[in-house]
């Protein structure tokens, strides 16, 4: 037997995860080209240079209030890294600790504990600042309408800030092309309502240039268009975005502009994510990590895949397999969940619809039941909690198979043909 490992359980020590195959298999490694971890020199630099904007430090000065906007554990942002050299920033331009206020914008996924805020934040930081989850109808401020018609109604911490930083992290996303940006404050700080109004038309299809396969124009995206115009009117001065590595770690800090910083991140991401991937193989094998914590995210496993059709990964008829630690479970999303405006199975979007017709799909995770599946996933969807289990789902009994292996199928994407 032949054996490889993929990253497994973001935010629970980040491990090696075993993969065993028959001697006989074909297995490709299609890892993403990946990048070189940042030091705290690098991360200082971007602090001094921040794009199109000010210092932190200059718009801090004759202020008196801020806070800091942070994404939660479906993220791999390390927010630990960047905090302090924000809060050195605040203070540098006279705002004082008593002034600053975290708020974890979770937008309408859970809300952070203590323990889950240390990990984000580091422990010294957690504990320095008050951390608040950001809830999506109370505690909310109406701040206008957007052009395309949805309300700012945001979380009112941050709307009466006088200084308002945005902590996010870029990875291809199926609506708004990448994450990152203005997506902090909506659907981030959002209410309800707002999220509702900003999301639906791209649900249903109904607006133009969605996707991270459309050419990669996020300047024609109306969706993003939308969260940025929001995030204009809700007074966000200043984002720091990240790029990951494969590790979970950082491979790149963007400060500055919430729009010009962010499309600078995503060139970066363009060329850090970017995989040459086979196509027609007999088995995929589609590794959620970093963004693995619960199977509600599970889908993003398949972005290398979804976000370019046209290079057909593994043949009809074949077999796919989503890998997702799930540490958390199935996980939440006051959406997307049973009972919720939006909830819909998986298979809904037609490019996961693509995917997943006339093959086998299987799903391996250790800490979800069927139960937990099929709240997301049709039924005719298969789900494993151990590897032998799926190996021996895979086996057809030919003398061998081909297996590409995707071991961060989340980030990952192709060239365009």
């Amino acid at each position: 037997m032949k054996s490889v490992t993929v990253p497994w359980g973001s935010w629970r020590g980040n491990k090696n995860f075993p993969l065993i195959f028959p001697n006989n298999w074909k297995v490709i490694m299609a890892s993403m080209a990946d990048g070189q971890e940042v030091s705290q020199v690098e991360i200082r630099k971007a602090f001094a240079n921040p794009i199109a904007q000010e210092p932190i430090r200059k718009l801090a000065e004759g202020k008196k209030t801020a806070v800091i906007a942070v994404d939660d554990l479906t993220r791999p942002t390390q927010a630990y890294r960047f905090l302090p050299f924000i809060v050195e920033e605040l203070n540098k331009g006279g705002i004082k600790d008593e002034e600053i206020k975290i708020v974890m914008a979770i937008g309408s996924h859970r809300p952070l504990m203590k323990s889950d805020q240390e990990k984000k934040l580091g422990k010294k930081m957690a504990n320095r600042f008050p951390v608040f989850n950001h809830h999506p109808y109370e505690n909310l401020v109406n701040l206008g309408t957007t052009s395309r018609g949805t309300p700012v109604q945001v979380n009112r911490h941050f709307a009466e800030a006088d200084v308002k930083i945005g902590v996010g992290f870029i990875t291809p996303h199926p609506a708004a092309g990448f994450g990152g940006g203005g997506k902090i404050v909506i659907p981030g700080l959002g209410s309800m309502e707002t999220i509702i109004k900003n999301h639906t038309p791209a649900a249903q299809g109904k607006i133009g240039g969605t996707g991270f396969s459309q050419g990669y124009d996020l300047n024609k995206n109306e969706l993003r268009l939308d969260m940025e115009e929001g995030a204009r009117i809700a007074g966000l001065d200043i984002i720091v975005n990240s790029v990951g590595t494969s590790e979970g770690k950082t491979a790149g800090v963007f400060v500055g502009d919430l729009v010009h910083a962010h499309r600078a991140a995503v060139e970066l991401t363009r060329k850090v994510y970017i995989t040459e991937a086979p196509t027609d193989v007999d088995i995929g094998i589609f590794n959620a990590f970093p963004e693995d914590t619960e199977l509600v995210q599970s889908p993003k496993a398949l972005n290398v895949w979804t976000g370019n059709l046209n290079h057909n990964i593994v043949r009809e008829r074949g077999k796919v397999v989503i890998a997702t630690a799930s540490s958390d479970g199935l996980g939440f999303h006051s959406l997307l969940d049973v009972g919720m405006r939006l909830h819909h199975k998986v298979d809904h979007r037609k490019v996961i619809a693509e995917v997943f017709k006339n093959r086998e799909i299987l799903v391996l995770s250790p800490n979800c039941s069927p139960s937990d599946l099929y709240t997301r996933y049709p039924s005719h969807v298969m789900i494993r909690n151990e590897w032998k289990y799926i190996l021996e789902e895979l086996k057809d009994g030919s003398s061998g198979q081909t297996v590409a292996i995707f071991p961060n199928g989340s980030l990952q994407f192709t060239p365009l043909l």
